[in-house]
């Protein structure tokens, strides 16, 4: 009889049986434990009066073979180790325009990872002559003599001829982006006049206050100095000297005598280079 009472039972009661039996057993096993996984620590809390510091990009292009390639790649990655600072060489321009106008596509790819605070185009025919000058040092000195420092997105410099976009600082911000695109702009809707980046952002600055309002011009020496054999300075007429931070050897065809002016001068300047010792970089 019992047999056959049980054969009656619905299906969905023995399901539900078999649930709370389940069920009421794990009440009774009482709470579990095991520690909870631990959240994720926070970041450490900057101390009273402490400044985060700036994430820096080191960027520069080269398309083709150099004699000075060496050296030239050598004083960059060589500086950005030693303080730290990210190091991005292209080897191959990706653009429409002519290729110097690359470096905006470079800094704009940069800023929207979100990963740096400021970056630095270097152009290639460029030395870093004294390493143990920490570029975020320069940033915070001339931020400081600024109104507004968190309204200033460029850094340039002039040389004889007006500015000079060998060396310059550009803030990892959208707005910069903007700025660029806006520069970009004015180069292409003028093709006959053809245009350089120097050329086209100069206009920007003249056409629109608000752009030139965001840009600091630095002092030539202090960022983007000359030899002597290129004696095109801003107006404080300062050439490079021993101990001076980067040595820029723009136009040297122009200046200089012989088959390869960069190169010999490269070859020139390259022991006055101030290195630091690879043992002590990060």
């Amino acid at each position: 009889m019992l047999i056959r009472s049980l054969r009656r039972i619905p299906p969905s009661f023995v399901l539900l049986f078999v649930f709370l039996a389940f069920f009421g057993w794990q009440l009774s096993q009482g709470p579990s434990h095991e520690a909870p996984p631990s959240p994720p620590s926070p970041a450490p809390a900057l101390a009273e009066g402490q400044q985060k510091t700036p994430r820096i990009a080191l960027m520069t292009f080269i398309t083709n073979q150099r004699s000075y390639l060496h050296i030239a790649l050598k004083s960059k990655d060589h500086y950005a180790r030693r303080h730290g600072y990210d190091f991005i060489v292209e080897f191959e321009s990706h653009t429409d325009r002519a290729v110097i106008f690359y470096k905006f596509d470079m800094a704009e790819k940069l800023i929207k990872t979100g990963k740096y605070d400021w970056i630095w185009w270097l152009d290639f025919d460029t030395l870093i002559t004294n390493t143990e000058i920490k570029l975020t040092d320069v940033i915070a000195e001339e931020l400081r003599n600024v109104t507004n420092p968190d309204d200033i997105d460029f850094m340039f410099t002039n040389d004889c001829n007006g500015f000079n976009a060998g060396s310059m600082l550009i803030r990892g911000h959208e707005r910069s982006i903007k700025f660029l695109h806006d520069s970009l702009a004015i180069h292409d809707e003028n093709p006959a006049l053809q245009m350089s980046e120097q050329d086209s952002t100069v206009k920007l600055m003249k056409d629109d206050p608000a752009s030139a309002e965001r840009v600091h011009m630095v002092a030539q020496l202090k960022l983007n100095a000359f030899p002597l054999e290129i004696g095109c300075y801003d107006e404080a007429k300062q050439p490079w000297e021993h101990g001076t931070f980067v040595l820029h050897f723009a136009g040297a065809w122009a200046h200089v005598k012989g088959d390869d002016p960069t190169g010999q001068l490269m070859q020139k300047y390259e022991p006055d280079i101030i290195w630091g010792d690879w043992k002590d970089f990060p």
